[in-house]
């Protein structure tokens, strides 16, 4: 076996295990000096800019979500996408009410992705939190993310001399 097989493997079984722990987990309560949201979803992020919110929701990223995302959300790891980034398209936009449609559809996406989890190509990358985080620590922990400072974007690596694919007249790439 080769070492990436063996680290793929890994991390597959490292996944597997929170979402095991995560559907073992109990329900959390809603934390004492969060408002009550009720039932239905809410949107956009009710809890935007709240500083309660956003102490509560660091706490609760780092025991329920720093594993996998990165500590204090301060730094990317493998397992997990860099929530630090979500609103990076958003935040470019200069016109207020686009800016704010998109913060939205940012904040749907956010929601459905804690509470139903990520599966890719038939494996588990996030556990469903639907039946252990109630709405108000996801959104508290959205309004923690939104605080972190967002790093300088990525870069691609260096590129040969003439790219990485080069096609040719008859359509076919040279090495």
């Amino acid at each position: 076996m080769t070492p990436a097989f063996l680290l793929r493997a890994l991390i597959l079984a490292l996944v597997g295990g929170l979402a095991a722990a995560a559907a073992s987990a109990q329900k959390v309560v809603v934390p004492e000096g969060l408002r009550s949201l009720g039932s239905e979803s809410q949107l956009p992020n009710p809890y935007r800019g709240d500083a309660v919110a956003i102490r509560l929701g660091a706490a609760a990223y780092e025991l329920h979500c720093a594993t996998c995302h990165g500590e204090n959300a301060t730094r990317p790891v493998a397992e997990g996408p860099d929530l630090r980034r979500l609103n990076s398209f958003c935040s470019r936009l200069s016109e207020a009410p686009l800016r704010q449609h998109c913060l939205r559809d940012v904040d749907t996406y956010f929601l459905h992705s804690v509470r139903e989890g990520k599966l890719r190509a038939g494996q588990m990358h996030m556990p469903a939190w639907k039946d252990i985080l109630p709405q108000e620590l996801i959104w508290a922990i959205r309004s923690f993310t939104e605080t972190r400072p967002v790093p300088p974007p990525r870069t691609l690596p260096d590129l040969p001399p003439g790219g990485a694919f080069v096609p040719t007249a008859a359509g076919r790439s040279n090495p």
